[in-house]
């Protein structure tokens, strides 16, 4: 009982999000907008006390938004970095993460806690409500509509209109806690219809849908190191290295034998796009 206590703490406020180079002076997260400036002692870096599950981030340059759609495994220290150049966050330098990620550490009672803003204090008294555990109900929802677009993908449906249904989807789970059970349930789903079309020789079929799941669950791990390998078997492991490697940076967050086989799909991924 006290280790299920513990994991859903850890689900409900053991995360963080490191947002280096955001323009925090007009900046949203999960809806909620504000100059997050005025909630740290120090330069704002990003946010501590984070529920796990799905997130949203917009923040606003030279009138444009631009948009960070995320999954957070429970306990996870994220690290991405504004570049407005691109118009987009982008994975940071391996060197500057791991920096980053062992200030982080400890969260609110860590190295970085004046720089970092409490998103159960700011964005969740904001909102007016507690997060609360994912319910069954709209799991299963969500489920249907990937399914649903899974299906109508194998028959040939516009990608973009399939992938804005599913988009939508994902929205849904804001707000809400998700345990590591959860995540893995989704990806369960997702990676399972996609891999029986890989089965078959249809990768690039395979590949769209893998992408529909991670339009509900962007960046999850083991989606991306799925759609990697779809591509790389597809015959286009060039294609597939960056995947892989954002994969890669996040395996931690799995359990061991699911991180070993990232790392080893990484490393079959990297040789074959440097024979190619």
């Amino acid at each position: 009982m006290a280790h299920a206590l513990d994991d859903l703490q850890k689900a409900r406020t053991g995360g963080c999000l490191l947002l280096r180079d955001n323009t925090w002076s007009d900046c949203a997260i999960d809806g909620m907008r504000g100059d997050f400036r005025r909630l740290t002692a120090q330069g704002t870096r990003g946010f501590c006390n984070v529920n796990a599950g799905r997130h949203h981030v917009v923040t606003t340059h030279d009138d444009e938004p631009i948009v960070l759609d995320l999954v957070l495994y429970p306990g996870e220290t994220l690290v991405r970095r504004l570049d407005v150049d691109e118009r987009e966050f982008v994975l940071d330098d391996p060197e500057t993460e791991k920096k980053y990620l062992a200030l982080a550490s400890g969260g609110n009672r860590g190295a970085m806690a004046s720089a970092l803003v409490d998103y159960e204090k700011a964005i969740i008294a904001a909102r007016g409500r507690a997060s609360e555990l994912l319910p069954d109900e709209l799991a299963r929802r969500v489920g249907g509509v990937f399914v649903t677009a899974a299906e109508q993908a194998a028959l040939g449906v516009d990608q973009g209109v399939l992938m804005e249904q599913t988009y939508k989807a994902g929205l849904e789970l804001i707000g809400h806690i998700m345990l590591f059970s959860h995540i893995q349930k989704l990806v369960g789903l997702f990676s399972m219809s996609a891999s029986k079309h890989a089965m078959e020789g249809h990768y690039e079929l395979a590949a769209r849908i893998t992408l529909l799941g991670l339009s509900i669950l962007p960046g999850e791990p083991w989606l991306l190191d799925l759609l990697a390998n779809l591509y790389s078997d597809g015959g286009a492991p060039v294609s597939a290295l960056p995947f892989s490697e954002e994969a890669l940076r996040r395996a931690h967050v799995l359990p061991e034998k699911l991180a070993q086989q990232l790392r080893a799909s990484h490393a079959e991924i990297s040789a074959a796009a440097r024979g190619s």
